[in-house]
């Protein structure tokens, strides 16, 4: 072989090299963020109070000692909102006085969690997930009532008063108690780390009334 072909070959050789010590590195990586959303399902007494189907959403940041290992951390940050049901709309008119048209109620909570995994073929991994943290729930009963103000048409380039459509908040109640989470999941890893994940997970804030929820989510690591 000519050294003029000798070169190029050297470089590919260097280049290839570089890759694969790039991605091994990328793959020996502890530490990945994580999104997830999907619904969330109250249960219990509190599914009398707050309706089904709502929608939770979240994030965090996953440690694994031993890349590739069966043991993980996760510190993450979720968010879940439900509509209020008839019931607690009622219960709310009753006690207040007052008219009330719709309610909410809302999870937030910031928990540290162990993730244990085992292989279910495939590629794919069963895990189990448990943790505890920090639980804020907000429930809030509003009225739809006229709010008068002064309204601007940035193009025409006039204000003038009026009135519009808007929620009055005529009851609320808000707490942050300690809380924990417990339940299950399949993972599909991808390279570098990455993975597809699906889970379910039985929520209880440990207010004088448990309240309790479970959301099922889609997530992504990366």
């Amino acid at each position: 072989m000519s050294r003029a072909r000798l070169v190029p070959a050297f470089a590919l050789a260097g280049l290839a090299t570089l890759v694969a010590g790039t991605a091994a590195a990328q793959q020996r990586l502890p530490l990945h963020w994580y999104l997830t959303a999907g619904l969330s399902q109250p249960t219990g007494p509190t599914s009398d109070l707050l309706q089904g189907g709502g929608y939770a959403v979240g994030g965090g940041l996953a440690y694994t000692p031993q890349p590739g290992g069966p043991f993980s951390l996760r510190t993450e940050f979720n968010y879940a909102d439900h509509k209020a049901t008839h019931q607690l709309i009622d219960n709310g008119q009753q006690q207040t006085g007052y008219e009330v048209d719709d309610g909410h109620g809302t999870f937030t909570s910031l928990t540290v969690n162990a993730v244990y995994k085992v292989p279910i073929g495939g590629g794919a991994r069963a895990y189990g997930i448990a943790g505890l943290g920090a639980y804020h729930s907000d429930v809030s009963l509003t009225q739809r009532v006229l709010v008068g103000g002064t309204y601007c048409d940035f193009y025409w380039g006039f204000c003038y008063p009026g009135v519009a459509a808007g929620d009055l908040v005529v009851a609320s109640q808000a707490t942050t108690k300690l809380g924990w989470n417990a339940g299950l999941g399949v993972e599909f890893p991808l390279a570098y780390g990455q993975a597809w994940f699906i889970e379910a997970r039985f929520n209880r804030i440990e207010a004088t009334k448990p309240i309790d929820y479970v959301p099922i989510t889609v997530g992504f690591r990366f």
